[in-house]
């Protein structure tokens, strides 16, 4: 099977403590290649910790061709724009939640998902988190 080409955009809580976190747990299957981040130390730090190539705007990006997923975990208020720009220069985007604060937005990127003919998804590790709290409390009080 083919090792899975990452790049994460930011290393803020979701994109280090989460995604980088998970990815270095099975290098068989992913590769980071590729972070963007805009603050420096941080752009230090996943150097070191991913052995990746590091950049200060996800716009550098583009024109590569070794990337087979991009994880956009930037602030909130940048999923939208910038995981529409991403599918549009036709890579698979992985976003973080919340994706958007519109449903329009949401239509604009399954569009350009479309359109590109590239994936687009969108990350919920903890969707069925408070199901699980509720039966973890349902066996522990012998229901």
């Amino acid at each position: 099977m083919k090792q899975i080409r990452v790049a994460i955009l930011g290393q803020g809580r979701s994109g280090r403590d989460i995604h980088g976190r998970h990815l270095l747990t099975d290098t068989e299957n992913f590769k980071i290649v590729a972070v963007a981040e805009p603050i420096a130390h941080r752009r230090e730090r996943a150097a070191k910790e991913y052995g990746c190539e590091t950049f200060k705007d996800y716009t550098e990006l583009f024109g590569r061709q070794d990337i087979d997923l991009v994880i956009n975990a930037t602030p909130s208020h940048l999923h939208y724009p910038i995981t529409t720009d991403l599918l549009n220069h036709s890579f698979n985007v992985l976003c973080e939640k919340p994706l958007t604060r519109r449903v329009t937005e949401v239509d604009d990127m399954i569009a350009a998902s479309k359109k590109s003919g590239k994936l687009f998804a969108i990350f919920q590790q903890s969707r069925y988190a408070p199901y699980y709290q509720q039966v973890r409390k349902a066996v522990d009080s012998g229901a």
